[in-house]
């Protein structure tokens, strides 16, 4: 439902638009009808902002451009008015369209599939976005989101959200998923380095462990821990009596601030 507000200073203008906006498309609802320039700014500063405005230019206090002054509002604005000349400053106010009256059927619904189509261009837009910088952000903290790994003569990338572990073996390094295995050429104490702690625990010499596919936790032999990954390890998963603790506190997602280069030397693990 997209909430819309009218502010127009003639009420049987203001509900004649309220009905021809509704009649236009179910989806539209008129929430509030507003008269004056001081009637909207109280209303946008103490009220969540519709995500379209009506707005008439020639108000009783004032120009409607007025009501935008020093408000955050990024709602797009349809002005409506009986002359020409406000057409650039209209746009130059989040206006997207601009209605001389009287306003017909035809002209209004143009109005509004405008709306619509930048509504839906913008949601694209915001969707990449938010993408892009999910990215950026874990490469600005220096994690990686993906790790390059060998699979058929070719080098493909591999999303981290996929992997349930990282095994090394006789000097080889293979990824994990729930459906197959990769080959890398990096080193487990490098890749540990790039990736998230929060996500990501080395649990001893040979694995390295993603939070998701910790199944099950079991008391082992001299205090140390067993644990169960949701995918076939090759060998037992086993947390060292030193490590346990810190391990448990991650599984439970306490705030992991301890620097990898630190913990690597603690741990003394070779590679």
């Amino acid at each position: 439902m997209t909430n819309v507000m009218i502010i127009e200073d003639e009420v049987k203008v203001a509900n004649e638009l309220k009905f021809m906006i509704e009649q236009s498309n179910s989806n539209f609802k008129v929430c509030s009808i507003l008269h004056s320039v001081l009637d909207a700014r109280v209303w946008l500063m103490n009220n969540k902002a519709p995500q379209l405005i009506f707005c008439d230019i020639h108000l009783k206090d004032g120009l409607g451009f007025e009501i935008f002054r020093n408000l955050p509002v990024v709602a797009p604005v349809i002005f409506c008015t009986s002359y020409h000349e406000y057409a650039l400053k209209a746009f130059e106010n989040n206006g997207i369209d601009y209605l001389i009256k009287p306003i017909d059927n035809a002209r209004l619904n143009r109005s509004l599939k405008k709306f619509l189509q930048l509504k839906e261009i913008f949601t694209e837009e915001n969707a990449l976005f938010n993408k892009r910088n999910s990215n950026a952000v874990s490469y600005m903290n220096g994690y990686k989101s993906s790790l390059l790994v060998y699979y058929q003569d070719k080098i493909i990338p591999i999303s981290l959200d996929k992997l349930d572990f990282i095994y090394y073996n006789n000097y080889h390094v293979t990824v994990h998923t729930q459906t197959a295995q990769y080959e890398t050429r990096d080193t487990l104490n490098n890749i540990i380095t790039t990736l998230n702690p929060r996500d990501f625990f080395r649990a001893n010499r040979q694995f390295i462990v993603h939070r998701k596919a910790v199944t099950s936790i079991q008391q082992y032999f001299g205090r140390k821990l067993l644990i169960g990954i949701s995918s076939p390890t090759p060998e037992p998963v086993i947390i060292s009596k030193a490590n346990s603790s810190e391990f448990l506190k991650w599984v439970e997602g306490v705030n992991y601030q301890t620097p990898l280069p630190l913990m690597l030397e603690n741990a003394r693990f070779i590679n």
